[in-house]
């Protein structure tokens, strides 16, 4: 088997990620990681996949345009080459959480931070929280929350100054936590 990445987006509807999987499992395809979002009404979804060897993008082109021929909905479909799979180095599950009044320098600096020690992020969520009109405050709280990979190698002191640092600068509040001890804390 061969991998494949297939991404779908377009106009949010319930059960696209059924259709896309059925589609998939149709044609002898094994699904083997998926993350999907929907942001503004909008649905952005990428299915990891092991393809059969005698299944050929062509085909599967076809099988997934005819599925969604009643919908919105665009895909494309990438084969991975091994020069373009990331290098995985020795690394440790950490989740970051912020959250402080809503700025467009948030995200650009808190992300320039953690590439900064060759962190990669591997899930960002960010939200702004709406308390509607009776707002008090003069911008909204925004809340993220970043899941990332932290080489080994890296000081988790100097890691963690760095972040408090930007937080400062930022005025925000900022905490990192290993994703094992995070997820203990959050269990319901």
């Amino acid at each position: 088997m061969k991998q494949a990445l297939v991404t779908i987006v377009g106009k949010d509807r319930p059960g696209i990620v059924h259709r896309v999987s059925q589609v998939l499992a149709s044609q002898g395809c094994h699904i083997t990681g998926l993350s999907q979002t929907t942001l503004l009404g909008q649905f952005a979804g990428l299915f990891s996949t092991k393809v059969p060897n005698e299944l050929n993008q062509e085909k599967l082109s076809q099988a997934l345009e005819k599925s969604l021929a009643d919908t919105s909905l665009s895909f494309w479909i990438a084969p991975p080459s091994e020069e373009e799979l990331f290098q995985v180095v020795s690394s440790e599950p950490y989740v970051i959480t912020m959250r402080g009044p809503d700025r467009p320098d948030i995200i650009p600096s808190v992300t320039k931070t953690v590439a900064s020690f060759d962190a990669n992020i591997e899930n960002l969520r960010a939200v702004t929280i709406s308390a509607g009109d009776n707002l008090q405050e003069a911008q909204p709280p925004l809340v993220l929350v970043l899941e990332i990979a932290v080489p080994i190698m890296v000081q988790q002191n100097a890691f963690r100054q760095a972040l408090s640092l930007t937080a400062e600068e930022l005025g925000i509040e900022i905490g990192l936590q290993h994703r094992d001890i995070f997820e203990a804390i959050h269990r319901v």
